[in-house]
This record gives C-alpha cells, sequence and structure tokens, in this order.
C-alpha cells in the first residue's frame, strides 16, 4: 500500500481486496486510474464503483493485467479514514494499562461521547488525515505516543464548557502533533525538555503547518517548551537538529511527497474564527500535557503513577506554573485522591506565603513535617535562630518545575507553625 497525496494505491491485488473488505467499502468507493492489461488495453475504466462482482472479475483475470490499483479521495473514502483513526486513538482511552488516561475520561460517560465527535472532527482535511493513516499502519507505538499526548492536551479543557470556538479541536491537535518529528531513534521515549524540545517542536511545527493546521496550534506548539522543565529522575536526550531534519519520515512529511495536492477540507463546518482567550488555553492545555507525559516516562511504580502525578501536578499548579481555572477541573477528576490533592493544597499555600518566593520549602514532600528555607535568606524576620535543618540527601523538586533541594544545612521558617496547624484541622 501507498499514499499518495490524491489517495490510497496497491499493487498487489489480494491486499487490494482485503482493504476493500475490511473497511467495509465496497460500493462507495471507485478506481481513480482504468486497469488495463499488459497491452495496453482497458479492462475495467476509471470511476467504476468497487463491488464485489468486480473484485471477483479481477481474481479471475489475475496475471492479466498491470496490478495497479488506485482509489482516489472521495467522502466515503474520508469517513472510512476518520473512522480507523478515531478508534485508533481510543484505544488509548480504553486500555487499562494506560492508567491516567483511561481514569481522566473513562469515569465520565458524557465526555466519552464528546470525545468522539472530537476525535472524529479533527481529522477534518486529507493531508492531516492520510498522514496519520500513514503513521497508523507502519508505526503504532509512535501513533499511540501522538494520541496519549493529544488526549493529555485535550483531557484539561474538556473538562469544562469554555464557549470558545474550536478549543477542544485545536487543543487535541496541537497536543497530536507536538511530537510529530520525534520518530527518529525514539526519541519520542526519552525524556525532552529545555533545548532538545526546543528542537523537536520547531520540527513539529513545521510539519504541522504543511499539514495545512492553523497558527493558533503551531504557535501552542512551538510556544509550549518550558525553559527549565524539570522533572524528577528525567536524564534529558541530546537532538541533533540537522539529524532529526533528515530521518525519511520526517522529510517525507515535510517534502509532502505523499500529502501535497488538494488539501481542503471535508468537514464543511471548519470554522477559521478563533479568539485570543482561546489561543491561550490551547497553549496552556499543551503545557500541561507536556508535564504530564514527561513525568509518565520516568514513573517506575505503575500502580501508583496517578496519585504521585496528581499530587505533583496539584503542587505545580498551586505554586503558580499553570493556570488553576484550566487545570483544577482535570484534577477534580480524580476524587478518589482528594485527601491527597487536599494535603498538597495546604502545604503549598503555605510556601506561598514566604516573604521571599520561592524560598520557602516545606520538607519532605508530599507528608511535610517542617518548613525550611532553601535560599538561606536570614535577613527575613520567619527565619528561626538556632534551629537550622541538615538536609543529607538531595531532594527532588517534587513536580516543581526549576527547584531542587541540594545537600546542606538550611534555616528553619516560622511559617511551619502554621503548617502544622492547617494540618491538624484538617485531620
Amino acid at each position: 500500500m501507498k499514499i499518495t497525496s490524491t489517495g490510497i494505491e496497491f499493487i498487489d491485488f489480494n491486499e487490494f481486496k482485503r482493504f476493500a473488505t475490511d473497511y467495509d467499502l465496497l460500493g462507495s468507493v471507485s478506481l481513480s486510474e482504468p486497469i488495463i492489461d499488459k497491452n495496453g488495453n482497458i479492462l475495467i475504466k476509471e470511476k467504476v464503483a468497487i463491488k464485489e462482482n468486480l473484485l471477483k472479475k479481477l481474481e479471475a483475470m489475475e496475471g492479466k493485467y498491470i496490478p495497479s490499483f488506485k482509489l482516489g479521495m472521495s467522502r466515503d473514502l474520508m469517513r472510512m479514514l476518520k473512522q480507523v483513526l478515531t478508534k485508533a486513538v481510543l484505544t488509548r482511552v480504553n486500555d487499562r494499562s494506560n492508567e491516567f488516561i483511561n481514569h481522566l475520561y473513562e469515569q465520565n460517560a458524557e465526555k466519552m461521547t464528546s470525545l468522539i465527535g472530537i476525535i472524529q472532527n479533527s481529522f477534518y482535511s486529507k493531508p492531516l488525515a492520510l498522514a496519520f493513516f500513514k503513521i497508523l499502519l507502519n508505526h503504532k507505538e509512535f501513533f499511540n505516543h501522538l494520541s496519549d499526548l493529544g488526549l493529555l492536551s485535550l483531557g484539561s479543557v474538556i473538562q469544562k464548557q469554555y464557549n470558545l470556538k474550536m478549543v477542544n479541536r485545536y487543543s487535541f491537535l496541537a497536543g497530536l502533533c507536538a511530537d510529530i518529528s520525534t520518530f527518529k531513534d525514539g526519541i519520542y521515549k526519552q525524556s525532552l525538555g529545555g533545548q532538545s524540545l526546543g528542537r523537536t517542536s520547531s520540527l513539529s511545527v513545521e510539519i504541522a503547518r504543511k499539514l495545512g493546521l492553523p497558527e493558533e496550534i503551531l504557535s501552542a506548539i512551538g510556544s509550549h517548551p518550558i525553559a527549565k522543565f524539570e522533572i524528577p529522575g528525567a536524564v534529558i536526550i541530546e537532538v541533533n537538529s540537522e539529524e532529526l531534519r533528515s530521518h525519511p519520515l520526517n522529510q517525507d512529511l515535510l517534502a509532502g511527497s505523499a500529502l501535497d495536492g488538494d488539501s481542503g477540507s471535508d468537514d464543511d463546518n471548519e470554522d477559521s474564527e478563533f479568539s485570543g482567550e482561546a489561543s491561550e488555553v490551547v497553549l496552556e492545555s499543551l503545557k500541561i500535557a507536556r508535564y504530564v507525559i514527561e513525568n509518565l516516562k520516568v514513573t517506575a511504580d505503575r500502580d501508583t503513577v496517578s496519585e504521585k502525578l496528581l499530587v505533583m501536578f496539584t503542587y505545580s499548579v498551586e505554586r503558580g506554573l499553570f493556570r488553576k481555572d484550566i487545570a483544577d477541573p482535570m484534577i477534580n477528576c480524580f476524587k478518589e485522591f482528594d485527601v491527597a490533592i487536599r494535603k498538597i493544597r495546604l502545604v503549598a499555600s503555605v510556601e506561598n506565603k514566604c516573604k521571599f518566593p520561592p524560598s520557602a520549602w516545606a520538607y519532605p514532600k508530599p507528608k511535610s513535617a517542617q518548613i525550611l528555607c532553601k535560599d538561606r535568606n536570614y535577613q527575613c524576620p520567619w527565619i528561626v535562630n538556632g534551629w537550622d535543618l541538615k538536609i543529607i540527601t538531595a531532594q527532588d523538586p517534587f513536580g516543581y518545575i526549576g527547584t531542587v533541594l541540594s545537600v546542606g544545612t538550611y534555616p528553619k521558617c516560622a511559617l511551619e507553625e502554621e503548617l502544622h496547624e492547617k494540618v491538624r484541622i484538617s485531620d
């Protein structure tokens, strides 16, 4: 099978037959070019509908004609591509081993109904649908990763009604295409951040532009890398821009060898109107998706992945790294972790009262009993003299981007008393 700018081509009859029957296309698609014999005579004209009797005729004549079967893009073929792609994305939601995403959507039947329509309508153009169909057929694991990032990006905005045009679709597409450049050597499986994330995102923007995605999505992909994106336990992979660009899949997507031609939408309702607020929501949703997926890559204990990630994410939200109005509805989906989430919110609320932010550090997390001054601001009136704390093992930031507590001695903070009081009341 070969995917081209005008449709799908086959040079093997049995593969062509399986495709037409397996995807229920009999009677709804036609050949874009005639079937000719080895002398150049037309055996079957173009634009003839593919039906069972035609397949039987071709089977009986096998060996007497040149095996070249070209299906032109039609509404029925486009419909099939959208259905196949939607089904493939939804398998990531239904996969219970994909715990975080499964939990995010499966707990809400109403959101699941909306999800199907959002995904199906997202593959609105022929270049986009053909590109992802090709990735699905040839690189299934990579397709799953792209789907996960799309579902995570959508997962933060689908939880409430924004009344902003296209915000759900664009959030999904921004996540779906954010890592489209990362197939080479399994880069997408490795930890991305800083310059490496900037490089992959930059190339992903070029590819997404080639696929005809709107500027709002391109802007979100290009802007979402965070300069100090630190994930506990992550070893950031080095990415060479030129080597990344030269990979065959990226070259194919950039050159458009299989994607140029009619890039028109198959969605009659496609609307180009998009507000500035919607653009900000899409960007924020992609930042959240990146944070979650990079943490998932380095989480060893799969049995507690949702709880640990939710507590880390909640802490980062409370410290102001993500917009609460977008992040909180997503966090609230995980009601069974309410106690842990409330406690980490309490810890963050006390830390946020620091006179020299972000120096106040509750220790150890998530079950904090003490507060120290990470930046050793001895001039602060809240320093408790004579009660310095000695840290003998470096402490990870517990999801807080850009902050690590090094080994050393730190002054104690008087906010600790407030922390104890709030914990006592909450218990």
